[in-house]
């Protein structure tokens, strides 16, 4: 076949080709006149070819658009560049009864005969648009999520990370992105099984969660909860990995509290020694505060223990919460004075609370301890003085002889 023969069947088969593209294909004359308009163009615009043949490509136009188009096409045809010519991207298409779609649409600048001809091919892009959306929306909610998130990649380097993972351990994408967590992060070596744990983590296929301690940017100790979900795609192949991060500091510290005062109670330490365990313990997970406990007594608050330092507070904000028994009734009082910002009042609520559970089986265990003595001492019967009492009594009596020559009487009935 000689080339002219092959020019000539291309000339051919290229309107047959457009005519049954899948694509919307649309051509414009020198006089920005509709030359050609196919059935895929009829579906997406709404026009029927004979509407649009021969009419200005303005009718195609989105009305909103229609004033500027004019300028756009003259500036193009004497020599400027077009904004779509030669590219492919999204555009709004403005259908015969004024809805509107999302098309791809790719332009192309015709030179033929000395005269310039633009042809243009549009396909819907709703459903790619829509998910486009969807995929933005929710990139800005998790960028806008106050828990720490991460994706990493099949080989577990970090490839996103939201404003929260920045602002928690200090570092933004262009510093994370292509490392491993375990590599990024700052990972103390106590507890032992730290890093190890992290990585068992980071490697695991289904979903799992474990806590770490770790150390900012800055060089504070955080401990956190980390959650990894793999990601697979409909052949169940790996794609991506999401990890979370929480940051459990306080909640460790309550559980320390409460782990602390339940170990000193089974050792049963004084009444007294008790309270100031617990003054302590509180004084430990808040920073720059001053603790002191009251036991009711008759309605009337008897001063039971303090902090150990008994300094004061500076710019010092007061809690106070009622300590109940079982049966609801009053039973003591728990009164902290803290720093004003050093701890947020949600957090010194929740401390309050656990202490002032803690402080009340203290005060059961003393009231438990006081009815045994009373048991031991008293006759449950009559009330009265039993022989151990009395035995007390007697060897309290000979202990207090000031003479040697002291005589002790005894009458029995």
């Amino acid at each position: 076949m000689k080339l002219t023969d092959a020019d000539n069947a291309a000339d051919g088969i290229f309107f047959p080709a457009l005519e049954q593209n899948m694509m919307g294909a649309v051509l414009i004359n020198e006089n920005d006149e509709v030359m050609f308009f196919n059935p895929a163009a009829e579906k997406l615009w709404g026009y029927k070819r004979e509407e649009v043949i021969g009419n200005n490509i303005d009718m195609l136009i989105p009305r909103d658009l229609r004033p500027a188009h004019p300028e756009y096409i003259r500036h193009n045809r004497e020599g400027g560049k077009a904004r779509v010519e030669g590219m492919s991207r999204e555009l709004q298409l403005e259908k015969k009864d004024g809805s509107k779609i999302w098309t791809r649409f790719a332009l192309s600048k015709v030179s033929a005969e000395g005269k310039v001809y633009y042809l243009a091919l549009v396909r819907d892009a709703s459903v790619e648009m829509a998910q486009k959306e969807q995929t933005r929306q929710l990139i800005i909610a998790v960028d806008h999520l106050d828990r720490p998130v991460i994706v990493l990649d099949p080989e577990r380097h970090i490839v996103q990370c939201n404003r929260a993972f920045t602002e928690m351990f200090g570092y933004c994408i262009s510093e994370a992105s292509g490392m491993q967590p375990d590599t990024l992060l700052n990972i103390p070596e106590f507890p032992a099984d730290n890093r190890i744990r992290l990585q068992q983590l980071l490697w695991k296929t289904a979903r799992d969660q474990d806590e770490f301690l770790l150390l900012t940017r800055t060089g504070e100790k955080i401990w956190i909860k980390a959650s990894i979900s793999p990601v697979y795609d409909v052949l169940a192949h790996l794609q991506n990995l999401v990890m979370t991060f929480s940051d459990i500091t306080e909640e460790r510290q309550i559980r320390q509290l409460e782990g602390n005062i339940l170990a000193a109670m089974c050792s049963s330490p004084p009444f007294h020694e008790m309270g100031e365990i617990i003054c302590r313990n509180i004084e430990s997970v808040l920073n720059e505060s001053h603790v002191s406990l009251f036991a009711l007594r008759n309605g009337m608050p008897i001063h039971w223990a303090s902090s150990s330092h008994g300094a004061e507070v500076q710019n010092a904000q007061s809690w106070s919460a009622t300590i109940r028994q079982r049966d609801g009734a009053p039973a003591g009082i728990l009164q902290i004075k803290t720093s004003s910002g050093a701890e947020t009042s949600a957090y010194i609520e929740r401390v309050a609370d656990i202490s002032q559970h803690m402080a009340a089986l203290a005060l059961e265990q003393e009231k438990s301890r006081q009815h045994i003595e009373q048991l031991i001492q008293f006759d449950p019967m009559t009330g009265l003085p039993n022989r151990n009492n009395l035995h007390n009594y007697l060897d309290d009596l000979v202990d207090k002889a000031v003479s040697p020559v002291s005589v002790l009487t005894i009458f029995r009935m």
